[in-house]
């Protein structure tokens, strides 16, 4: 069986510099936990993609708040690896159960690329009594 789980500790991502700009250097960037960077959301769905492959049922314990949102995420492609989670789930062959974790949240973006009506045949979500989903985050 393929699981997918979030990471919920934050991660530090070096931009290393650009060696053709002189002016440039190396910048290291946090990364909250329980946010689908585009670079969480590509690996994600390479998973998919090949447990697919192997024919192999797929668990995915959600608790994503979603995508990050602005400008440099969206020049950091988070949108493309977005849809290539959704990609891999509309052709997935097995059965796949989204669980959302006690006290988890599958928010927004996150809810968008998880959402069982992209593969209703194979594509089924639970969620524990505490957790919490939707489309919007209302503060």
């Amino acid at each position: 069986m393929g699981v997918i789980a979030v990471e919920t500790r934050t991660i530090e991502c070096i931009v290393p510099a650009d060696p053709a700009d002189p002016a440039s250097f190396e910048q290291r960037i946090m990364e909250a936990s329980q946010v689908w960077y585009p670079n969480f959301a590509y690996r994600a769905a390479q998973a998919i993609f090949y447990f697919n492959r192997r024919g192999l049922p797929l668990t995915i314990f959600a608790n994503w708040h979603g995508f990050p949102g602005g400008q440099q995420d969206m020049y950091d492609k988070v949108l493309k690896q977005g849809s290539k989670i959704v990609d891999s789930l509309s052709a997935y062959k097995q059965p796949v159960f989204v669980y959302i974790v006690p006290n988890g949240e599958l928010r927004g973006g996150a809810w968008v690329v998880l959402d069982p009506s992209i593969n209703s045949e194979q594509v089924e979500m639970y969620a524990n009594i505490d957790a919490h989903a939707g489309t919007a985050h209302l503060l």
